[in-house]
């Protein structure tokens, strides 16, 4: 949503519902086929049970966010905060050691990285390219 509002601004308002401080937990997604990948792998030598959570043991709030796609885009926006509309979820986040002690897997892209790669793909696909 804010690589969309980012790539149309400033036709289209860069609005945060909330305050910006509800955190979120965000993995790659090539991460997580990665080791989807490394369970399967294993599973023929090893026991390896589930479940597990796959994600990143990170934590950003929503505002970092905004403020790494605006940093990606390369453009001077200005965030507007909804303050008025009420956080349903303070904050995501899974417990990924279990995956961590299992078959030794961390996730490795940055979250800059991961939202950089997306930005980009959305911005081909909105501008027809």
């Amino acid at each position: 949503v804010f690589s969309h509002r980012a790539i149309k601004y400033p036709q289209v308002p860069f609005k945060i519902l909330g305050d910006g401080k509800e955190t979120r937990s965000y993995c790659y997604i090539y991460d997580a086929i990665d080791c989807i990948l490394k369970i399967i792998e294993q599973m023929d030598h090893k026991n390896v049970f589930g479940p597990f959570n796959i994600g990143k043991n990170e934590r950003n709030t929503i505002e970092e966010i905004a403020k790494i796609i605006i940093e990606i885009s390369g453009k001077d926006i200005r965030i507007e905060y909804e303050k008025n509309k009420k956080t349903l979820i303070m904050g995501q986040f899974c417990d990924v050691s279990k995956i961590k002690d299992e078959i030794n897997w961390e996730a490795e892209t940055s979250l800059k990285d991961g939202i950089k790669n997306a930005y980009l793909n959305i911005s081909k696909k909105i501008n027809n390219q």
